[in-house]
């Protein structure tokens, strides 16, 4: 049988892990061998066939760590067994399927070491879940590794009352799993733990910890990848042993070891059983002093012309001065304990570049490449042959000077440079600053000339404008005045002509034909006065007058006079005002001449930068070969022309005639 694990469990039998064949029992008293069947399933199928750890917990139940089969519990009155495995998708279920280590606490809890998934806590019967910890946990809850190899509890301990401590042997160091205020409970998530654990950092000889023993004083007998280690738990010291000490061998076997009731402690190994007296292991108190042996530069002796005083021995010197460039250099060191040398360990510390103690283990030398120009202290210190650190240190100082223009003077030299450019680039800046002030007020005063010349030249318009509507007041005022004055005087006087009974029929018709000329010139003088007028350039006023011309030279006719309600308020530009209007009244007079029509459709109206006005009968038309012979019809064309005005004419026979005109108004007096 490959034997991977042995129980002494009750009624006189030994309980036997085998790799590939299961579980056996071997009876002590009539030495027959057995192959355990569980539900007519034997051990050696499936997942049963490597067990890995064996453990018979109180009630006398055997649990069973298998190597990739999970966990089980015999029940050998029955030979029924309950299995766990780990199911990936129940965070409530075993972490892991590689069981190594199983342990019965004092307070009656199971745990459970697995090989990849941390340690378990095993609930109880009732929930039948698992409560973990791990290397990912946060803060002080997480463990070491989640490799663990064996789980020892501690009895005679420096612990507290209600103070449960683990010692959890893992592959990446030494775990103390501290319950608090223990009071026995199963349920993992109400236990108030806390988790230390110690590497080769702290002194341990190998990180791998396969087996745990605890002697009366309550320091740990630690089996390792490497020897045997001692740790004081008062002062957490490790102190360590390897063949040099009589073991027979390096490497510990997983949860091999055991205490005798005498206190024998026996750890195997692969190279058979050690057993000692923990009583009778004596360890040296001696401090040794530890020496610097050797110190070298870019891997040479230093002992050249530059570094002459090293000739007497660097372990006679208190400080070494370098140049920059022989900034890689290397010790060498020794602890004068010759009991054991090769057992003595050290460690140093280059002050000004390493942040803490290195501990190197068995190495004598160490390397430093790179350093910058400065002050360093080299220290070291070492341990007996039976890892007790000495209380003595050696150390040096080491200067390492700087390049000459790394040099104080050279750094002078720099900031007064440095100094001169920032002055010579703030002098260009503010000659640049200045320059492009200068440029913004000529630009300034430029545009300030330019918009006064502005200023005037529409200062000169405006009273040129002003001047032109003096004028028109003037003139529109004379007209009125004089010529309007003149022949309504000639009108009236015609008038009364009329009336005197003694004027023949002859000269009566004369004197009505000049009060009809009058009359009519009256008219035609008003309309020169109104479109003279400046205060009568607004288009609500051109609208108005146009309706009232139609109002009163179209009283016979059918009238349907079309206007926007919201007139834009603008003013138009006399030439535009003028021409609009006398097409309109020259449109209106061809209407009344010639057209025979009943009804007449005016529309006005205004979209965006234009006016429009239409013009519509139902009269007697006229062909289009006809359009354009009277002068009526040119002096439209030609006013429509002069305002750059869109003019269309439709006229057809019969079917009355329609005018559309539309002209731009952008161009508007203020």
């Amino acid at each position: 049988l490959n034997i991977w694990s042995l129980f002494s469990g009750s009624s006189n039998r030994l309980l036997i892990g085998t790799y590939g064949q299961g579980l056996k029992e071997f009876n002590l008293k009539t030495n027959q061998l057995k192959s355990w069947k569980v539900d007519n399933t034997n051990f050696n199928a499936a997942s049963f066939a490597y067990v890995k750890t064996i453990r018979e917990d109180n009630s006398g139940m055997i649990w069973i760590g298998f190597w990739g089969g999970g966990l089980g519990r015999l029940n050998p009155s029955t030979s029924n067994v309950d299995h766990w495995r780990n199911e990936k998708n129940n965070p409530s279920s075993l972490s892991h399927n590689d069981v190594w280590s199983i342990y019965q606490d004092s307070k009656g809890r199971i745990w459970i070491g697995t090989n990849g998934g941390g340690l378990n806590l095993f609930n109880g019967e009732n929930k039948n879940e698992f409560q973990k910890w791990n290397a990912h946990r946060k803060n002080n809850q997480s463990l070491s590794s989640n490799n663990i190899y064996t789980i020892y509890e501690s009895v005679n301990g420096n612990k507290q009352k209600d103070q449960t401590i683990l010692w959890i042997g893992t592959a990446n160091g030494l775990n103390k799993f501290v319950i608090e205020n223990d009071s026995g409970k199963s349920d993992g998530s109400k236990l108030n733990v806390e988790i230390k654990f110690y590497t080769v950092a702290d002194g341990l000889p190998d990180n791998a910890i396969e087996s745990i023993l605890e002697d009366e004083n309550g320091n740990l007998w630690i089996g390792t990848s490497t020897g045997i280690t001692f740790f004081d738990i008062k002062e957490e010291r490790f102190t360590n042993f390897t063949v040099a000490d009589g073991l027979s061998g390096s490497s510990f076997n997983s949860s091999a070891a055991f205490k005798t009731a005498e206190g024998i402690m026996l750890f195997g190994c692969t190279n058979g059983l050690n057993y000692f007296d923990p009583y009778r292991i004596k360890q040296s108190t001696y401090s040794p002093p530890v020496v610097i042996t050797d110190f070298k530069i870019f891997n040479q002796p230093a002992g050249n012309e530059s570094l002459s005083s090293l000739n007497s021995g660097i372990f006679n010197l208190k400080e070494v001065t370098l140049s920059y460039n022989q900034n890689d250099f290397s010790f060498q060191f020794a602890s004068l304990d010759y009991n054991a040398p090769e057992m003595n360990q050290y460690a140093y510390f280059l002050e000004g570049f390493d942040k803490e103690w290195i501990y190197s283990g068995k190495r004598r030398f160490v390397t430093y490449t790179n350093l910058d120009p400065g002050e360093y202290i080299f220290q070291v210190k070492a341990t007996n042959s039976d890892g007790i650190w000495s209380n003595q240190l050696a150390k040096i100082f080491i200067v390492i000077n700087p390049p000459f223009w790394q040099t104080w003077w050279a750094y002078s030299i720099y900031f007064i440079s440095l100094m001169g450019a920032l002055y010579f680039i703030r002098h260009t800046e503010l000659k640049r600053r200045k320059r492009k002030e200068e440029e913004r007020l000529r630009r300034e005063r430029e545009e300030a000339r330019l918009r006064e010349a502005e200023l005037k030249a529409v200062n000169i318009e405006q009273e040129k404008e002003i001047e032109k509507q003096k004028i028109r007041n003037r003139i529109a005022q004379d007209l009125h005045d004089e010529i309007g004055s003149n022949l309504s005087s000639i009108s009236l006087m015609s008038e009364l002509i009329q009336k005197d009974e003694n004027i023949n029929a002859e000269a009566s018709e004369k004197i009505k034909r000049i009060h009809k000329v009058a009359k009519g010139s009256t008219q035609s003088i008003r309309d020169i006065v109104w479109l003279t007028n400046p205060s009568s350039d607004s288009l609500k006023d051109l609208i108005a007058k146009m309706r009232e011309v139609a109002e009163n030279i179209l009283g016979k006719f059918n009238l349907h006079f079309d206007y926007p309600n919201d007139i834009t308020e603008i003013n138009l530009l006399p030439e535009t005002k003028r021409n609009i209007f006398f097409i309109y009244k020259e449109s209106l007079n061809n209407i009344i001449k010639h057209a025979e029509a009943k009804s007449v459709w005016i529309k006005f109206g205004t979209e965006n930068s234009s006016i429009f006005l239409s013009i519509k009968d139902d009269g007697k038309g006229f062909s289009s070969a006809a359009s354009f012979s009277g002068n009526g019809l040119k002096n439209i064309r030609s006013r429509a022309k002069e305002i750059n005005a869109d003019l269309k004419f439709e006229s057809t026979p019969g079917k009355g005639t329609s005018l559309e005109l539309i002209a731009d108004i952008t161009q508007t007096r203020d």
